[in-house]
């Protein structure tokens, strides 16, 4: 198995595209812990406190992702200017460090670890094992030895959900998180909400918001039709957020809210976009038309295309330019992938299967909710293999189907 060396780039699974009416399910394995979500927000959407923290301690990084997890707290990944010391550790580094801080709702700091990237084929054992006992049929996708001696682990699982996988330094499982491209939201708005006037939220409800989100402000609120509550608040950073409770008033689910809630997002010209999101359509989409361009209320980017073969795309990318993911026009990136026409893949992809695959035919292809690639290929001997790729068009990995 080939596996990605950009592992920053692999570290960064973004979704900026926020949704409040996620229907996904979870990786349907059998592991019970994995019912534990994340969404990937923009590092515009961190509490002040996180953002001043990192600015005061890392001078020069560059946070190159971050996650919000259910249950609220943030895990930020930055990466430190070469020759910079790591907080954890007195010797200056000379190439790239990649720092894993993990903060309460309350932008408290709770854990630092310096992440360090290992050869897949290096993990030991009894995770390998894990993850094909437990998740059978899965990709892994890069892993990290962390502080401590513990271990990062991303997969892909075999119904296409992308999972973190944490690991003691012996192996042991310790817990995975699953990526929500739509985000930590849990309820499904296929039947009507009713509003609910703030002053009459539960009182465990307000108390919860003002403790845990201090100088919030509570903007609207709903009750499903199971009795649950959706609360959005504006945070005193300026995030928005949806805030799920039970109908007993407990707190279930914090997810980052975005477009399906607030049109917060304002036209851009063409002309005005970053060079890095023009770099990488005319790279990756040779003839496409840019149509339209929009900013997020997170600093993000929704840039429509036309491609040379009249496909019509939305993509996304982060304050930073970095490409995060792509939709098709009826915006369907959250079902796990979104059909490609053959001869719309990015040169790379063709390159690499008819160098290794002579004579083998493209039978379909798919841009995954994380903007990789799943190709479909007939061999010259009839052998059907699934190939994955990334964002940048690199070899993954391959199965046969």
């Amino acid at each position: 198995m080939k596996t990605n060396q950009n592992t920053i780039l692999a570290l960064a699974l973004s979704c900026v595209l926020f949704s409040c009416t996620n229907n996904d399910t979870v990786s349907s394995n059998t592991d019970t812990s994995a019912t534990s979500t994340y969404e990937v927000v923009s590092a515009a959407a961190l509490p002040t406190t996180i953002s001043n923290y990192i600015t005061s301690k890392y001078a020069g990084s560059t946070t190159t992702e971050v996650n919000l997890n259910a249950d609220g707290t943030y895990v930020t990944y930055v990466t430190l200017a070469a020759g910079a010391t790591a907080k954890t550790t007195s010797t200056a580094k000379t190439t790239n460090v990649v720092v894993k801080l993990k903060f309460n709702a309350k932008g408290v700091l709770i854990i630092t670890k310096i992440e360090t990237p290992i050869a897949i084929a290096d993990l030991l054992p009894a995770i390998t094992t894990y993850i094909t006992t437990n998740y059978p049929g899965a990709t892994i996708n890069v892993a990290h030895t962390e502080t401590g001696g513990s271990f990062d682990v991303l997969i892909t699982a075999a119904d296409g959900s992308k999972i973190k996988l944490n690991f003691t330094a012996d192996g042991t499982f310790e817990s995975a998180r699953v990526f929500r491209t739509n985000g930590n939201h849990r309820h499904n708005h296929d039947k009507p909400q009713t509003p609910v006037a703030i002053a009459d939220l539960a009182t465990s409800i307000t108390t919860y918001i003002t403790t845990t989100y201090s100088g919030a402000t509570i903007t609207s609120a709903h009750k499903e039709s199971d009795g649950s509550f959706d609360v959005f608040i504006t945070t005193a950073a300026g995030a928005n957020l949806n805030l799920n409770f039970s109908a007993t008033g407990d707190f279930v689910s914090v997810s980052s809210c975005g477009n399906n809630h607030s049109n917060h997002e304002t036209p851009i010209a063409v002309a005005n976009l970053l060079t890095e999101i023009t770099t990488y359509i005319t790279t990756n989409y040779a003839g496409a038309t840019i149509t339209s361009a929009e900013k997020d209320w997170n600093g993000g980017f929704e840039v429509h295309i036309t491609t040379a073969a009249g496909v019509r795309l939305e993509l996304n990318f982060t304050a930073a330019g970095v490409f995060v993911v792509g939709s098709d026009s009826n915006n369907n990136h959250s079902a796990g992938s979104v059909s490609v026409i053959i001869n719309d893949l990015i040169v790379s992809i063709k390159t690499y299967i008819s160098t290794n695959y002579a004579g083998a035919t493209i039978k379909e292809a798919h841009l995954e909710s994380d903007g990789s690639y799943d190709v479909t290929i007939i061999t010259a001997t009839g052998t059907k293999l699934k190939l994955t790729f990334t964002a940048a068009g690199v070899f993954v990995s391959v199965k046969t189907t």
